[in-house]
Parts: C-alpha cells; sequence; structure tokens
C-alpha cells in the first residue's frame, strides 16, 4: 500500500475506498429484490419470511454503534477500521451464495440471517475510515466520491444485476458475489490506515462531553430524511401499479432513474460542500425534498412521475453527500482542539446508523397507516416524505453553522 504524503489528497485512494461501499450496496440491492421472493420458494409463510428478513434491521440496532466504538476504542497493528471491512462485505457473499442454493429452509434462514450479520459489521468502521485518512477541508470532495461508488452499488443492484437474472437466473447471484468479495477485498487490502498505538495504556476512554446539542439536532434530522426516503420508497411498487397502472419492471426503473439522479450530481455536490456551509445546502436539499415530494400526492402520469423522481433523486444525492461529512464537521468543533477526533468517529457514525435504522423500522408502519386513512389511496404516502423533509429542514435551520478552513479547523459561525 502506497501512503499518500501529509496533508496530500489522494483521488485514487478515495476511489478505492469506494469500492467497499459500492460492494456492500450491492449487497444490500439484491437482498431487496430477491431474498423474500428466493424464501418464498421454501416457506408459504409471509409472517416468517417477515421475522427472517426483519433480522436485517435488527442486527444493524445492534451491530452499527457496537462495531463504531468498537473500532474507535481498540486499534491493531493493521489500524482501526480494516479488518472491519475484510471481515465483513467479502464474509457475507459467501454466505448470499450459501443463501440463493439452499435447499432446506432451515439452512436458507442460518445463510441469510448470517449474510446480514456480516453485511452490518461493515458500515460505521466503514464511513469512519474516510475522515481518519483526508483531511477536514476535503471531507466534502471525498464524500462526493464515495456517494458516487455508493451509488453506483444500489444501480446496479436494482436495475443491471435483475436484467441479468431474466436471462440467466444463477449468474446474477454469482456476479454480485464477485463484486462484493473484489469491492471488499480491494479497499481492506490498498487503503492505508494512520498509525495509532495499540498499546493500552496509551488508549483514552471516551473523557468528553462530546454529544453537543447541535449533533443531537443532526442525528435527528437524520432520522426525518430517512423516515422521508422510505415514506416515498416503501409502498412505491404499489403506488405504481395500483395508481399510475404501471408494471413491476416500472417500478424498478423508476427508482433506478432515482439512483442515477442521485449517482450523476454526488461528486458535484462534494465540490459545493467546501464553498458553502453544509447546513444551508442541507436546508435547500431538504426544502426541495419535500416540496418536490409534493407534487407525487397529485400525479397520475407513470412519465411524470419519471421525471418527478429524477429531479428529486438530485436533492437526495445532495442530501447523502453533505450529511455524510456535517457529522465529522460538527464532532470536531465539539471537541477540545487537542483532542484525536478519530477516537469518536465510530461512535459518531453509529449513532447516525442508529438513528438510519430507526428511521427505516418506523417509515412503513407509518406509511401504511396513512394510505388506510386515505382510504386506500397510495399517493397520500408523500404526506409522509413532505412532513419529514420539512420537519428536517426545521431542525436544520436551528443548528449552528460551521465552515472548514484550509488548514482544516472547523470554524463556529453562531
Amino acid at each position: 500500500m502506497t501512503e499518500p504524503r501529509a496533508g496530500e489528497y489522494s483521488p485514487g485512494e478515495i476511489h478505492r475506498l469506494g469500492m467497499a461501499g459500492m460492494a456492500r450496496n450491492v449487497g444490500y440491492g439484491v437482498n431487496k429484490v430477491f431474498a423474500a421472493d428466493l424464501m418464498s420458494r421454501l416457506t408459504p409463510s409471509q409472517p416468517l419470511i417477515g421475522l427472517v428478513l426483519g433480522m436485517e434491521g435488527f442486527l444493524g440496532l445492534i451491530l452499527n454503534p457496537l462495531t463504531g466504538w468498537i473500532s474507535d476504542r481498540f486499534p491493531t497493528k493493521l489500524g482501526r477500521r480494516r479488518l472491519f471491512v475484510l471481515a465483513s462485505t467479502p464474509v457475507a457473499a459467501v454466505f448470499w451464495i450459501l443463501f440463493v442454493h439452499a435447499r432446506s429452509l432451515h439452512l436458507a434462514e442460518l445463510f441469510i440471517i448470517s449474510f446480514y450479520f456480516f453485511q452490518q459489521v461493515q458500515p460505521t468502521p466503514y464511513q469512519a475510515w474516510m475522515p481518519d485518512i483526508v483531511k477536514a477541508r476535503d471531507w466534502g470532495r471525498a464524500s462526493g466520491t464515495l456517494n458516487l461508488w455508493w451509488q453506483v452499488g444500489n444501480f446496479l443492484a436494482f436495475l443491471p444485476i435483475p436484467l441479468l437474472w431474466k436471462e440467466i437466473h444463477q449468474a446474477a447471484f454469482w456476479v454480485a458475489a464477485l463484486i462484493m468479495i473484489v469491492g471488499g477485498g480491494l479497499t481492506g487490502l490498498t487503503v492505508h490506515e494512520p498509525q495509532v498505538s495499540t498499546d493500552a495504556a496509551a488508549l483514552s476512554s471516551v473523557r468528553q462531553h462530546w454529544l453537543t446539542v447541535d449533533l443531537l439536532k443532526y442525528f435527528a434530522a437524520q432520522f426525518l430524511w430517512w423516515l422521508a426516503f422510505e415514506g416515498l420508497a416503501s409502498f412505491f411498487t404499489l403506488f405504481v401499479i395500483h395508481t399510475l397502472h404501471g408494471t413491476l419492471i416500472d417500478s424498478a426503473l423508476g427508482m433506478s432513474i432515482f439512483t442515477l439522479a442521485a449517482l450523476l450530481v454526488a461528486v458535484w455536490f462534494g465540490r459545493l460542500y467546501g464553498r458553502y456551509t453544509p447546513k444551508r445546502m442541507m436546508m435547500v436539499c431538504l426544502g426541495m425534498f419535500g416540496l418536490l415530494t409534493l407534487a407525487g400526492t397529485v400525479i397520475t402520469s407513470l412519465w411524470l412521475a419519471f421525471v418527478l423522481l429524477f429531479v428529486t433523486g438530485v436533492f437526495w444525492g445532495g442530501i447523502q453527500v453533505v450529511g455524510y461529512p456535517w457529522g465529522s464537521d460538527l464532532l470536531t468543533r465539539a471537541l477540545d482542539p487537542d483532542t484525536d477526533p478519530s477516537e469518536y468517529y465510530g461512535l459518531l457514525y453509529g449513532m447516525g446508523n442508529l438513528t438510519q435504522s430507526v428511521g427505516l423500522l418506523v417509515a412503513a408502519p407509518v406509511t401504511g397507516l396513512i394510505i388506510a386513512l386515505a382510504h386506500g389511496a397510495y399517493g397520500a404516502m408523500f404526506w409522509v416524505s413532505v412532513i419529514a423533509s420539512l420537519a428536517g429542514m426545521i431542525i436544520v435551520t436551528s443548528v449552528g453553522e460551521t465552515a472548514v478552513t484550509q488548514v482544516g479547523k472547523v470554524h463556529d459561525l453562531g
């Protein structure tokens, strides 16, 4: 592994770091597309299928904060984050292949739950890796590149791999597994980590009050923007079929258009991050996301829905690119100047992933209730996105602004 010179931003290394995120999102996406159908071939019990698939979220609630705390507190000679990446997505790929070939219900349950376990080992240490190796002045730029690759993973899982599956069933599963193994391995083996002491006596405990009011507001807003997204996504297929009179493929195409838009603007938003304060960028993105989803309550044309999804996807991409490094900015501002913030990145992203998981857990029940109150009108589901987005924007307005200077210090703008 070749380490960049101190203070030097390495685009190539950030692209390699993005490979593990792409790999994990491929696994996330193919699970959403295929797992329920594969389980249904082994059991007709929908409650059982739902229970097994729900283990993904349950394990995420436990593992995301736990792995973040561990990676902060117990560095190894290979670094804090590397082993979590090497021991996650590539191993999950093996269990995915075992799952799709399982002929016994009990084995299928064992393999898919193991898949979920190893998938959930990665996210928090992986996200904490970027601010470990990138100066604060370049966090926005790095976030744009990483989000680009994360969206590539989503896009591959939701369109090209299902299209391949229609032609050559088993090949699609093996392609997904190969991407997971190669992507996770490439990141784990080629991205550097800063040298940290492995002497137990030198490891500090969490001794500062890092969870400030502004960070609590940030996490509350994060919960709301994931609620807004999942409120749109959870019943979108049924909206397309019953309201727009489309097909399952139309639904997949629509979400692929949404993902493609976020992919196309990721690098652009990363560059804007250094020009405008993240608070203002987030207010614009959340506000526009909410206003655009409001149009979903009245549209009846499939093609108009595709246009709306593309434009909405642009601002969703902005939310993702800005939200990732903004937490690190707020954390750095909360800590004493002589404190190493890398000892807290895992806790930060563990808390962030926890709020995301809670948002995803409550979105479908809340959206289903809204649809029921609207007498089965699926267009009513967009009100969840509208209200959550605008509520998130209001919370963001009360967060103190930060600006990252050229020497990498985060300054409070009041």
